[in-house]
């Protein structure tokens, strides 16, 4: 399957949602999240800002922050580099990244146990369609084993029953639509 075709057709399909329909569907997001971060005991999670129609979870960042979680962004270094994930709270000063996305004006790196990866598209194995510039991909490749817990985010308009992914793919752990949970048995 070609990846750029089926990336371009699932952005405008997310573009497209109704802002009603995507309320509902962030809303059920953040519900099935926050019961396992509960149940599983999450304490640092690395987290996103929505992107190009990415799942605005904003207002559960916000609760789990006050509820004493730690939260990171990923910060692109370098286009080549992996991510590094840095500490965050809201309303915290920010700069922009090399990508020109919003990130922390600190420098200190979170070591997460869970991380929450936004995602164009997810194939019945876990695997991770994303952006396609391969940033966590690589970093997920550079990064020690154990690793940290892989939650794919998306729509469920971005489900598809056929391996689009490579063996170099990300491989989720899980992944989250407005359908509620679903496990990968990759590791």
């Amino acid at each position: 399957m070609q990846k750029d075709p089926l990336r371009r057709r699932l952005l405008e399909q997310r573009a497209a949602l109704a802002q009603e329909d995507r309320r509902v569907a962030e809303k059920a997001i953040a519900d099935a999240l926050s019961a396992k971060a509960v149940t599983q005991g999450w304490s640092r999670i690395a987290v996103f800002l929505p992107w190009r129609g990415e799942p605005d979870l904003m207002s559960m960042w916000k609760a789990w922050h006050a509820r004493g979680m730690q939260l990171a962004l990923p910060v692109v270094m370098r286009r080549d580099a992996p991510l590094i994930m840095q500490l965050w709270q809201p309303g915290a000063s920010m700069i922009r990244d090399v990508m020109g996305l919003q990130v922390p004006d600190g420098t200190q790196i979170l070591d997460c146990d869970t991380w929450l990866v936004p995602c164009v598209g997810i194939d019945r194995i876990g695997g991770r369609l994303g952006a396609g510039a391969g940033l966590y991909d690589r970093t997920i490749a550079a990064t020690p084993t154990p690793w940290p817990r892989l939650v794919g985010i998306c729509f469920d308009h971005a489900l598809h029953d056929e391996v689009f992914s490579e063996p170099h793919d990300l491989r989720l752990d899980a992944c989250v639509t407005e359908s509620g949970w679903r496990d990968f048995k990759n590791r």
